[in-house]
């Protein structure tokens, strides 16, 4: 009994959480109070961790025994990432002594990725200059208002329509457009460490001309990983999934900035209220040259939650779906497939009909919306430690206390290699549950706000392959941090492949495959040519291999 219960000082009294589990659910008892000196799980410091103590892993991974406590110990190390990105500091950028005062997060320090992967592919300004349009064509006000963000589309009217290096701001990674239930789009930005800043303009791979340079004396990217004995961080890349609050929305219940973002009408950037409603972590560490994987959300994503308002429990409408309409089609691109749904006002109640496929999906007010739906449940072992850190957060006053851990997704062994050889063929469960290798302690990881239409269930397992070689066995899948990433590459010189239209292979410009890009995306995705030299049209040396 004592595991299962946690004790919580308060001002009169003594609050208890049960935790009992019944047909798989877990159920959270407890009585309206407020709560103070709530211990915190674990150590509260503005120092980003640089990894869990190796000692402490080896010990917990002997004989293969002890799982359960070393995916504790890394979702700890989650938390404390995320306390330490959060961590507000002065204008000279030092770290305040809390948590809760008032100043500038520590991750508002750091660089937009575009801010590196520049445009037009020039050099980017240096670490503590202040943010620049570049070569966006926007005008510089907005850039100056520091205290905002700054959300890009394909719609920007910057002239340079459908660039790779703006267009994942408000598309989901290899799919759509995420619609709240305000019909508002899902906006999304992400940011990097001076560690990995440091690295990608060192080796000059902020654009693809220094890329292929770099690749062809035979490097790929290796990004730093820190020191645990000198306490030295590796590499860091964020994101941030944001929605527009709204009036109907709880505003005191979410981490907000203000931003800009596209009006869909004018094509204007107009500055909003945003809440934040996912957030990611990928760390390389000294044992984790495949990075550890830390995604958060907001609980009221998906989740009925209430709040007391007038000595009532009032019902909160989840950020991403709909409670009342259970046979919406869900997790499916509502711009770009799917079937629409009307609501309909009846004399006998309200009620959906199908109008027909016609890619969009409807609700009363006629407003796009996505009924989002998460395929793999939050483990019991994380939701313990998430009710503990809540907790510890409403005794600090800290908005903190409605945002969940989903999962840490981590190597329990870096040096295991690819469980899918492509020399040797693709053999399952191997090819997908270690695709990228190191044998991650799960298969699956994603986060409902920016991997909505990854959520797919049973499907073809060539989706979840490298290099999706075709399958007929079906398993089930949603994706996986790890597994995903290990596919970004890195440009460089290669031959093109021969086919019948194309009988001689030629020199061309290539992405190298799986592992080369050391798991950042952002090499492949962002990068531009750089606009002030020509692109070669016969590349004459092959990159080595």
């Amino acid at each position: 009994m004592k595991n299962n219960l946690l004790f919580l000082k308060k001002r009169h009294t003594i609050t208890l959480f049960a935790l009992t589990t019944l047909a798989g659910f877990l159920f959270l008892v407890s009585c309206n109070t407020t709560y103070e000196d709530v211990a915190s799980p674990i150590t509260i410091s503005h120092e980003i961790p640089v990894d869990v103590d190796p000692e402490i892993q080896a010990k917990l991974k002997k004989n293969n025994d002890n799982f359960y406590a070393l995916n504790q110990e890394f979702n700890k190390f989650s938390w404390q990432s995320f306390v330490a990105i959060f961590w507000p500091r002065d204008a000279k950028g030092n770290p305040l002594p809390k948590f809760t005062d008032e100043g500038t997060p520590t991750w508002m320090g750091w660089k937009e990725a575009f801010q590196v992967y520049r445009e037009d592919g020039g050099v980017p300004a240096p670490w503590d200059s202040k943010r620049t349009g570049g070569a966006l064509g926007l005008v510089e006000s907005v850039f100056n208002d520091h205290e905002a963000r700054v959300f890009l589309s394909s719609e920007t009217p910057t002239g340079h329509k459908g660039s790779k290096n703006i267009a994942d701001e408000t598309d989901q990674a290899f799919a759509g457009k995420l619609f709240d239930q305000n019909g508002n789009v899902v906006v999304y930005e992400v940011l990097m460490n001076k560690e990995e800043y440091d690295y990608v303009v060192n080796n000059k791979l902020y654009n693809i001309n220094g890329q292929i340079a770099f690749t062809q004396n035979g490097q790929i990217a290796n990004f730093p990983a820190g020191d645990f004995k000198t306490h030295k961080v590796g590499a860091v890349e964020i994101k941030f999934a944001w929605k527009i609050l709204e009036a109907n929305d709880h505003k005191e219940r979410y981490y907000s900035v203000k931003g800009y973002v596209v009006d869909p009408k004018t094509k204007a950037l107009v500055k909003k209220d945003l809440g934040m409603i996912g957030f990611h972590i990928s760390q390389k560490t000294p044992t984790g040259k495949q990075w550890v994987w830390s995604t958060f959300e907001h609980i009221d994503n998906l989740d009925q939650n209430t709040m007391e308002k007038d000595g009532k429990q009032l019902p909160i409408h989840p950020t991403l779906t709909d409670p009342d309409c259970l046979i919406c089609p869900v997790n499916v691109d509502v711009a770009n497939g799917g079937s629409t749904y009307q609501f309909n006002k009846g004399t006998h109640g309200d009620y959906w009909t199908v109008t027909g496929d016609t890619n969009k999906y409807f609700a009363s007010s006629n407003v796009m919306k996505t009924q989002a739906k998460r395929m793999i449940d939050i483990p019991i072992r994380v939701q313990q430690i998430n009710q503990q850190m809540q907790a510890f957060f409403k005794s600090q006053g800290s908005v903190f206390q409605y945002y969940q851990l989903i999962d840490t997704q981590y190597p329990t062994d870096q040096n295991v290699p690819p469980g899918n050889n492509t020399a040797a063929g693709y053999h399952l469960p191997e090819s997908v549950t270690n695709k990228a290798g190191g044998n991650p302690n799960i298969p699956l990881l994603t986060n409902i706000s920016m991997e909505t239409f990854f959520q797919g269930g049973n499907q073809s397992a060539s989706n979840l392959m490298e290099a999706n070689p075709p399958s007929d066995i079906t398993i089930f899948g949603t994706e996986s941090c790890i597994g995903c990433h290990s596919s970004a590459g890195i440009y460089a010189i290669g031959k093109t492949k021969k086919t019948p239209k194309n009988p001689i292979a030629r020199d061309s410009i290539i992405q190298l495959p799986q592992l080369s890009g050391d798991f950042s995306w952002l090499l492949s995705q962002k990068a531009q040519w750089d606009s002030k030299k020509p692109i070669p049209l016969q590349p004459t040396t092959p990159t080595k291999k």
